[in-house]
């Protein structure tokens, strides 16, 4: 099945990948900053909606709904190559960035929902990066409007 057709429009899901080899996709505080910026900027030009991420040392956590069909794929392919480009040239490095293709999987319930969420707050308290989620600056879940 082509990961095109997954993707329904209205639904949320929970998007995530990892660094190749589980090696760091963010060395440098700026590196987080700026890949914030490009899911904002991603966001608005492939109509997806971001409603939350948690950006970890070797990997990513997203939580998104496409607004049109194809806009997640789209998104996501933006999002990596634009992110991988940035640190083979900042940091002069060759190859692969991501171990492969990011997965997806679709939240359907509120209960599933609702454990995603946990599971991706739980990340950095898991890591011992941080002692309570809410305090992780590389994390935001707009709860608010779930």
């Amino acid at each position: 099945m082509k990961l095109r057709r997954m993707f329904l429009d209205g639904r949320l899901f929970h998007v995530y990948n990892r660094g190749n080899r589980r090696n760091p996709i963010f060395n440098k505080e700026r590196d987080y900053h700026r890949f914030v910026k490009l899911l904002k900027r991603y966001e608005v030009k492939c109509l997806v909606i971001v409603y939350g991420y948690c950006l970890m040392l070797n990997h990513f956590h997203l939580l998104l709904k496409q607004a049109k069909n194809g806009s997640i794929p789209k998104f996501m392919q933006c999002l990596c190559i634009s992110h991988a480009m940035y640190l083979n040239k900042k940091y002069y490095m060759v190859g692969h960035v991501f171990q492969g293709r990011y997965k997806a999987k679709g939240i359907i319930t509120g209960s599933s929902r609702r454990r995603v969420v946990r599971y991706i707050k739980e990340n950095p308290v898991k890591e011992n990066l941080v002692e309570e989620s809410s305090i992780y600056k590389w994390l935001e879940i707009r709860s608010g409007t779930l």
